[in-house]
């Protein structure tokens, strides 16, 4: 129950995502027998239906006690998983590796992800599915940048975090794990290795994975 309401709460405001988690996985509640629900509920009652199979869902202002003004800051959740995911630089790579003594690429992504309650699936290429493409000039921290591998081409075949971006020229910071370093730091374009292999930007946060 707690990951799933840390799903929501991810998906609807970064801002507040772990106090409502809690609040929120403290508040389905309703006796098994009940068939209406008022206000006098509290933490802890027991998790049930009522007679309609409705959750009772309490409202976000209900869960916290304070007015929440809007839904899709997502700063917050931004900065903390770029902070989270340097912790990391200079672990050391190994293909199949999903951490957090080692890593690939892919399983540097899925891993820093889950610690937010959000699901990455387990293959660079896959990843390059989820979430909607951005353009380069649009991403922030916490996108996902994809290339192709070593030899250059259309089909993707390494990830990253975008953990910088400048919109003016198109520039970004990306935290990965590479193959010869382990995780680290990059910069596209930076060198000609990175130019020559972008595929794309992807918008994960706040999609439907």
């Amino acid at each position: 129950m707690i990951n799933f309401a840390v799903q929501i709460v991810i998906m609807s405001s970064a801002k507040y995502f772990i106090p409502l988690a809690l609040a929120f996985a403290a508040s389905l509640t309703v006796p098994a027998s009940a068939v209406s629900v008022d206000n006098n509920e509290k933490e802890g009652d027991e998790l049930a239906f009522i007679s309609s199979g409705d959750y009772i869902m309490p409202t976000l202002e209900e869960l916290l006690g304070e007015k929440i003004d809007d839904f899709d800051d997502f700063e917050t959740l931004r900065d903390d998983m770029v902070s989270y995911s340097q912790n990391f630089i200079g672990t050391r790579y190994r293909l199949g590796a999903s951490g957090p003594k080692a890593f690939d690429c892919s399983g540097f992504t899925s891993y820093v992800f889950r610690q937010f309650g959000l699901t990455l699936r387990r293959d660079s290429r896959s990843q390059g599915t989820q979430g909607t493409q951005i353009s380069v000039e649009e991403a922030q921290p916490g996108d996902l940048i994809f290339f192709s591998g070593r030899r250059a081409g259309k089909s993707i075949g390494h990830v990253g975090i975008v953990i910088e971006s400048n919109p003016e020229n198109g520039s970004v910071k990306f935290i990965h794990a590479s193959t010869s370093r382990g995780v680290q730091i990059d910069s596209y374009p930076g060198t000609a290795y990175y130019a020559k292999r972008f595929i794309s930007v992807r918008r994960v946060l706040g999609e439907e994975l």
